[in-house]
């Protein structure tokens, strides 16, 4: 189970609403399977169909985190006319088998919808993520 604050599922939702027509992308920080912070990244391919974080921006939010004794615990990232699931791009591409891919869906009939996945080896699995209050 992973958990994530209610005011940070709040920011994913921004930045993904603020980016459509295009992808947003960025990382959420923690402890193990605990979020504490958000890090949106920009989408350098500027795709609606297609995301990559911008390398510089990158390198830097991760030298950041590890330095404040925090870890990379999710990966987001928006489909503003898919659903909240990987697509094939998504699956071949997924670096990091233990951090939770998060994805968000602008498509629903108006409403979002939010899933997360552990990607390894080519193959999505479905994880529980609880909402918190803190």
């Amino acid at each position: 189970m992973w958990e994530i604050p209610r005011i940070l599922i709040n920011k994913v939702l921004g930045h993904a609403q603020r980016s459509a027509p295009e992808e947003c992308v960025g990382v959420l920080t923690g402890e193990g399977r605990r979020v504490r912070g958000w890090r949106p990244l920009t989408n350098v391919l500027a795709d609606s169909r297609r995301f990559m974080a911008d390398p510089a921006q990158q390198l830097v939010a991760f030298r950041e985190i590890r330095d404040s004794g925090q870890s990379v615990v999710a990966i987001y990232h928006s489909h503003p006319t898919g659903p909240a699931e990987p697509s094939a791009l998504d699956l071949q591409q997924a670096a990091y088998p233990e951090v939770l891919q998060l994805i968000v869906s602008l498509a629903e009939d108006g409403r979002m919808d939010l899933g997360g996945f552990l990607v390894q080896e080519g193959r999505a699995k479905s994880q529980v993520i609880t909402i918190t209050e803190g």
